[in-house]
């Protein structure tokens, strides 16, 4: 009993703060049920589905997932970072709880990250107030707070931005005092930091390595420390072998061309950020959009203050300067990447272009910006005293009424269940094939994605094993037995009167070996679709198929291996090293003011200002709230145009005009239409156009009922346009057909075939 009380007495109550710091982000995950629909999330929860029935079925690291692209599988799992999935899969293991549950904790376990881990890298640096802050500045950041987890179900990302500074704060305290138990926890982090996501690993390694770089430059006096700091990063990286090795030496067995854009929306150049954008104020979010707009911006309060910190650093005000030096210079850095100057990097630097959104530098940056605001914060209290207690609860409190429009993100419907048969029946729609819209990880031998076939699909009806045989291209008198098909192995007895190739519906992939009668052979590949073909000779013979690892793999499961066995080593030559250990302060007035305000304006939005629905739009019966001109226009009885906003109504030749339209529907379709913007001359010709496959990039088959849309669209000006006034029109057509949905007047009567939005006004320059 003694012990547990000093275990407890050990604990510093300021986490307990931070926790109600983090309340309001954390409240859409914990205050709602179910998960936002028509986001990343969806893609997540299938794929930790197919992890949970693999595993459940002996499958422990599985590499490949053969209930995705109509069964036929793919690699997703060599391929995409582990973490989330595993760590959700603690969750959906549990009983009663599902795949669903198990992202959702994913999602607040990485809020929660962001918020204890920076708490803890800067109270240990700056104090206890200043972790406050910078917990506050990084969790309630839009990007961290909602653009991730919310509006894009960014699952693996949004853990990744809180796992960090976990490693950031591991290898801080692994400095202060190499133990046994920090050098685990530091070496395990690391590897967290790899293992969270493909894309931002490369980010957040990086700047480990370069803070950990930095400190050797400007601690030279620790040497002990700093070696055990790059002992930690080099076994952390050993550690993730098992994961990042194989996808570097195997990245050429898979189709990564898709994950690069030229012009479309996986292009970097068509992402990069303005400055206007970024220092812009939060938007209010409309609960009648189907994809509510925001902003990617750093924050108000996040540049506020981070920025106030910056100054400090300047004045030489802060303390440990050479240490906040460099995350200055990180977010100047990170802030440069963000904005289209810095083009030519991109495009010098091979693997940029995979990052695919600069935007995805917000993340880094505003962790930048929260440790420079908790350092401020300390220079703040140090050279002016009066501020020191009721200065932070203010600040912090800053930080939460800023994001206040983001706590209240739309209602969502319940997911519903998760079975393979639901997965099976969203790829036969066309929304995704294997959890991906674009072919990626798709085996780089498949030259054509083949189509379902009904034999192989029909084992999702009764939960039963996939017959992956093409019986239709067996000999006469041939006789294929499944023996046994598990996920991963498949066997069978074949009996045939001649030589024959047994065609499975399996794509090859380096991995799936073949023995017949326990003799490996060589399958061929059947081209197009890229399926594995099975030499067998007439009469009996036993077939075996099954996805076993490959040298690289196992290299990388060796290197995993002999870096655990170095950790565990070298930990035991720490074992006598007793770490330091004082009890914490007490909370105290400053403490108790930040606890306070954090509650005070938690529950101030909770009960009052979200019920009453006063920081969000609420837009219905054919209104968008949010458009600067409201209209109504019917088009076929099918699609209404309920508003437009423009960027400017005067232009000059070679400009760019933005025109976003708002459009709802009257009824369910069954056909997909396409969008246009025409800026038309005077004799009716085009001057310039603007034409979307689907409006929105939300095809009008799943439109909802009782949301809009809205409707991006840019039009390029001839830089050799006349100057006059044009009229700019917007309208609806089937483009394999060629005919326009017509604009009906209220007794139902075609009156065009396009709606006139405004007139243009090209000027001289």
């Amino acid at each position: 009993m003694n012990r547990l009380k000093q275990t407890f007495q050990r604990i510093d109550p300021g986490y307990l703060v931070v926790l109600a710091i983090c309340l309001l982000a954390l409240w859409p995950f914990i205050g709602r049920a179910s998960l936002p629909q028509e986001t990343d999330a969806e893609l997540h929860i299938f794929r930790l589905l197919e992890l949970s029935t693999l595993v459940r079925g002996g499958e422990f690291y599985p590499r490949w997932a053969p209930n995705f692209y109509h069964g036929y599988g793919y690699p997703i799992f060599n391929y995409y970072a582990p973490l989330t999935y595993y760590v959700g899969l603690v969750f959906e293991l549990l009983p009663g709880l599902d795949a669903v549950a198990g992202v959702k904790a994913v999602f607040v376990l990485g809020l929660l990250g962001a918020g204890f881990g920076m708490y803890g890298f800067v109270r240990d640096n700056w104090g206890r107030p200043s972790g406050y802050l910078a917990a506050a500045v990084y969790v309630y950041a839009p990007y961290v707070q909602y653009v991730d987890p919310v509006a894009r179900g960014a699952l693996a990302e949004a853990f990744s931005l809180g796992v960090f500074p976990l490693a950031l704060w591991g290898l801080d305290r692994l400095r202060r005092q190499p133990t046994w138990g920090r050098w685990a926890t530091a070496v395990l982090l690391v590897a967290a930091v790899i293992l969270s996501h493909n894309l931002m690993a490369l980010l957040f390694f990086g700047l480990l390595a370069a803070w950990v770089l930095w400190q050797t430059v400007v601690r030279q006096d620790d040497s002990v420390g700093l070696r055990w700091l790059w002992a930690a990063l080099g076994l952390g990286l050993g550690t993730a072998a098992f994961f990042w090795l194989p996808v570097l030496l195997e990245r050429n067995a898979v189709n990564l061309n898709t994950l690069i854009g030229a012009g479309d929306n996986y292009d970097f150049r068509t992402h990069f950020l303005s400055w206007a954008e970024m220092l812009a104020p939060t938007l209010r979010l409309d609960w009648g959009a189907t994809e509510p707009v925001f902003r990617f911006n750093l924050g108000v309060a996040q540049w506020v203050l981070g920025g106030a910190g910056l100054v400090l650093l300047l004045l030489r005000r802060v303390k440990q300067g050479k240490q906040v030096l460099f995350f200055a210079l990180a977010a100047a850095v990170l802030t440069f990447m963000l904005l289209p100057a810095s083009t030519f990097l991109w495009e010098a630097t091979p693997i940029l272009p995979f990052f695919q959104f600069p935007w995805r530098l917000l993340g880094g940056t505003v962790a930048m910006l929260a440790i420079l605001a908790g350092a401020g914060l300390e220079a703040v209290q140090t050279n002016w005293p009066k501020l020191r207690g009721w200065g932070t609860a203010v600040a912090i409190s800053f930080c939460l009424l800023t994001a206040l429009p983001l706590t209240q993100p739309s209602p969502w419907p319940d997911f519903g269940d998760v079975f393979l048969l639901r997965m099976t029946l969203i790829e036969n729609s066309g929304r995704w094939l294997g959890t991906t819209s674009t072919a990626d990880y798709v085996p780089a031998t498949v030259d054509i994605i083949p189509g379902r076939k009904g034999s192989v699909v029909v084992g999702f009806l009764d939960d039963g094993p996939l017959d992956r045989v093409n019986r239709a291209t067996l000999p006469d008198g041939a006789e294929v037995i499944n023996e046994e098909v598990s996920p991963l192995h498949l066997r069978y007895s074949v009996n045939s009167p001649e030589k024959f190739l047994l065609r499975l519906f399996l794509f090859q992939f380096p991995g799936w070996t073949v023995t017949v009668d326990g003799e490996p052979i060589e399958p061929e590949l059947a081209r197009p679709d890229g399926f594995i073909a099975v030499p067998v000779p007439a009469g009996d013979h036993l077939v075996d198929v099954q996805f076993r690892d490959t040298p690289p793999r196992q290299i990388a499961w060796a290197i995993t291996a002999v870096s655990l066995l170095l950790m565990m080593g070298a930990g035991w030559q720490l074992r006598k090293n007793r770490g330091r250990f004082r009890l914490p302060d007490r909370l105290h007035t400053t403490d108790w003011g930040v606890l306070g305000s954090a509650l005070l304006v938690s529950a101030i939005t909770l009960l009052i200002l979200g019920p009453f629905q006063l920081l969000h739009y609420n837009s219905a019966n054919y209104v968008a709230e949010p458009a600067q001109v409201a209209r109504l226009d019917d088009f076929g009885g099918q699609i209404s145009l309920i508003g437009y906003d423009v960027s400017t109504e005067t232009a000059v030749p070679g400009d760019q005009v933005t025109v976003t339209v708002y459009w709802q529907a009257q009824t369910k379709m069954d056909i997909n239409f396409q969008s246009f913007v025409h800026q038309l001359r005077p004799d009716g010709s085009l001057a310039a156009q603007s034409d979307h496959l689907n409006p929105g990039e939300f095809p009008t088959r799943r439109w909802p009922l009782d949301k809009y849309v809205r409707d991006v669209h840019i039009l390029q000006l001839p830089p050799d346009l006349p100057p006059g006034e044009y009229q700019v029109t917007a309208g609806l057509w089937v483009q394999t057909e060629g005919w326009r949905l017509p604009v009906l007047d209220a007794s139902g009567n075609q009156i065009d075939d396009k709606a006139t939005l405004f007139t243009l006004t090209v000027v001289d320059e």
